[in-house]
């Protein structure tokens, strides 16, 4: 069996013509003549993309009709936040570019194009997580048996990493002063955020049968989405796990129960209805911007997430073992640890530095002194 068709072909001296190609594809006797058909019909796909004439795209067949598919068979498998950031991902970038596009014209160039240009206009780890949710439809569009072009992820070129992003971050000075100066119920839930270093949804959803004072452990199984509250599982795997709580954060732990409120779901940090936990928008708005302005520490886009990112920074500080902080912090990669939630130079790192440094100004004094003679 031969896949017989026209491609075009540029002479010697430049001009094009068009010729007929024989491409043999296999023997009757190891392949049926279906998939013979089906292999013809790849190969055509290829040559006309190539010569810039596609056949109509198969009904339910675009990146449209795919997205459809994956919103209504993994978004609700997806945490509310995921899905709204896919979302806005899909209504911003996405959606206008490929909208109308068959799953099959997706290829390499066109996905690459599209991170190019992305790049022209936002972040790259924006255009990463921009790329990253197209996939996921290509990916799942796949699987249900819709023909896509076979693009992959590392077929994607994104450039070099040159922009640093600032995260806020508190020092330990800083989140003592927070604490000594919050009310409650913020005085114990920013304890909790930097001695635990807990993600905000996580806190939010903690209640009083996680705590355990016997064992000196608080149990995070479950966080509270930011915009619905609804509580769900952690972010990932690694976030459910069981962390230790420290004296001094017993201590704060023990003196706020005696004064909380009980409610039927035995939330932490109840609405005043005792209904549903606090949002952290409240939390951030309330509780700690008024404490940072008092303080005079800066409030642009500094949240809950910044007592996270100290406590992170004072351990590597105290030069606790990497593996130590990455199990605290619930990473799945180390690298995302030291990326992410590193901010000052270790005190190893400075006092090697230091003793170098002391070195060669005693050689340079010395060949001065030598010099001057």
């Amino acid at each position: 069996m031969y896949s017989q068709h026209y491609v075009d072909a540029v002479r010697p001296d430049g001009s094009a013509v068009t010729k007929q190609v024989k491409k043999f594809i296999g023997n009757l006797q190891t392949m049926s003549e279906r998939a013979a058909r089906r292999e013809h019909d790849r190969i055509m796909q290829d040559v006309n993309l190539k010569r810039g004439s596609l056949a109509p795209v198969p009904k339910g067949q675009t990146f449209a009709d795919a997205v459809t598919n994956w919103r209504k068979a993994i978004a609700p498998n997806l945490s509310p936040a995921t899905v709204r950031t896919r979302e806005s991902h899909f209504r911003t970038h996405i959606i206008p570019r490929f909208e109308r596009m068959g799953l099959n014209e997706i290829g390499v160039h066109q996905m690459q194009q599209f991170a190019t240009d992305l790049r022209q206009s936002v972040s790259r780890s924006t255009t990463t997580g921009v790329i990253c949710t197209t996939f996921c439809v290509l990916e799942y569009a796949a699987k249900c048996g819709m023909r896509v072009s076979g693009v992959k992820p590392d077929d994607i070129e994104f450039g070099g990493c040159t922009e640093r992003t600032v995260v806020p971050f508190f020092t330990r000075e800083q989140a003592t002063h927070i604490v000594d100066e919050a009310c409650e119920p913020f005085k114990t839930l920013f304890s909790l955020a930097w001695f635990t270093g807990m993600r905000a949804g996580e806190i939010l959803a903690l209640t009083l049968n996680d705590l355990d004072f016997a064992n000196k452990t608080i149990s995070v199984s479950k966080a509270a989405d930011d915009a619905t509250r609804i509580v769900r599982q952690p972010k990932t795997k690694f976030s459910n796990t069981v962390l230790p709580m420290p004296s001094a954060l017993e201590f704060v732990l023990r003196n706020y129960l005696m004064h909380w409120k009980p409610n039927p779901a035995g939330i932490l940090f109840a609405n005043r209805k005792g209904t549903r936990s606090m949002s952290r928008d409240s939390v951030v708005k309330t509780g700690l911007h008024p404490v940072l302005r008092k303080l005079g520490i800066p409030t642009r886009d500094t949240g809950l997430h910044a007592f996270r990112h100290g406590l992170a920074t004072q351990l590597l500080e105290a030069s606790v073992p990497l593996t130590v902080l990455q199990k605290q912090l619930r990473h799945a990669d180390i690298a995302t640890t030291l990326r992410l939630y590193t901010h000052a130079i270790p005190q190893s790192q400075r006092d090697a530095m230091e003793c170098v440094s002391l070195q060669s100004v005693r050689s340079i004094n010395t060949v001065l002194k030598f010099g001057s003679k």
